[in-house]
């Protein structure tokens, strides 16, 4: 499978009526990504252009509907995390990125090789002197990575299982192609660990009757005495997943006006647009077909701040249960059924 991922919003704005940002995740089957691109190419010509490449921001509500059902037809997945931060405050966002760089370091003893446990602290003071704006960034993208693993392979180990053997990343660069920004070279080098360490703790949910063989190079032949603390694995259960092969093995950014991002920045502005008020539902009420359900919100609305309130308090909270309404299931039609 492809995932193509961009951002849309500044990720500043605390404490300002909303300041909303997200990250989002177009999830593409290999299977159908040539086709995908062949039908966006024909619908692309009409589109409104900036510098050569589309951008969601530009685009009209009847524009965003064109595309919709190209999408539904290639079996695609969207995906986004986002955060209000007139919600927040600088000083909950600040003991936020505090918790969450001590956390980094907290598992780590004598027992560890002196060079991760070096590369460990080198990431914590890089995250401790992060601007609030990187810090926020960095948050939302590793909750966006973590639900995409979940509901990519949840979904395509019942329709596609073939999908399940390669995981294809391609992410909107912010830098040079050829020189990644601090802040990129971070998630590349942390995120890895770090998500195989939640993951460890918070299993990544799968389904008992779907087909993971496909997946198998990517389970750990011999697992190094790190990992092992790490993952503690039982001795009758499962091989543990090689995350880091999983996100590293096809992984790059890119400033290409490449289908998959132009796609992805058109689905997550429109998001955007939604929530803001500044997109008419002829513009984004089809977005949830392509997106999984999930138990409270299809959106995923995250708060850095423990005052925040619940999204159905908020302006845009009947958005987000419409969103929430028309998402399509988990599960096939004959899983549903299905006694297992």
């Amino acid at each position: 499978m492809h995932i193509f991922i961009d951002e849309t919003g500044t990720f500043t704005g605390i404490g300002q009526p909303l300041s909303i940002s997200m990250i989002g995740a177009l999830i593409v089957p290999d299977a159908r990504k040539s086709s995908l691109e062949r039908e966006y190419g024909k619908l692309r010509k009409y589109l409104p252009t900036e510098k050569g490449e589309v951008k969601g921001k530009r685009m009209s509500e009847k524009d965003i509907a064109k595309l919709m059902p190209i999408l539904r037809h290639h079996d695609v997945i969207f995906e986004v995390a986002a955060i209000d931060l007139g919600l927040h405050t600088e000083d909950g966002i600040r003991r936020n990125q505090a918790a969450r760089a001590e956390a980094m370091t907290n598992g780590l003893t004598d027992k560890h090789h002196q060079s991760m446990i070096d590369a460990v602290w080198k990431a914590r003071h890089e995250l401790e002197n992060y601007s609030l704006q990187l810090n926020i960034q960095s948050a939302i993208i590793f909750e966006l990575i973590d639900r995409v693993l979940e509901h990519g392979t949840m979904y395509y180990c019942q329709r596609r299982p073939m999908e399940l053997s390669a995981f294809h990343w391609v992410i909107d660069a912010k830098g040079d192609n050829s020189i990644p920004t601090p802040w990129e070279e971070w998630w590349t080098m942390f995120i890895k660990p770090a998500l195989q360490s939640k993951m460890a703790r918070d299993p990544m949910g799968a389904i008992k009757i779907g087909d993971y063989s496909h997946m198998k190079r990517f389970e750990f032949d011999e697992i190094s005495d790190f990992m092992r603390d790490i993952l503690n694995p039982k001795p009758d259960g499962p091989k543990p997943m090689n995350l880091g092969l999983v996100l590293s093995e096809s992984l790059r950014f890119s400033k290409d006006p490449e289908p998959g991002l132009e796609m992805v920045d058109i689905l997550t502005n429109a998001t955007r647009r939604a929530l803001r008020g500044s997109l008419q539902p002829e513009g984004w009420q089809e977005i949830p077909t392509i997106m999984i359900s999930r138990n409270p919100h299809t959106i995923q609305l995250l708060s850095l701040d423990s005052n925040v309130p619940e999204s159905m308090k908020l302006p845009y909270g009947k958005t987000v249960m419409d969103f929430h309404k028309t998402a399509k299931s988990m599960l096939t039609e004959r899983n549903r059924k299905a006694k297992w």
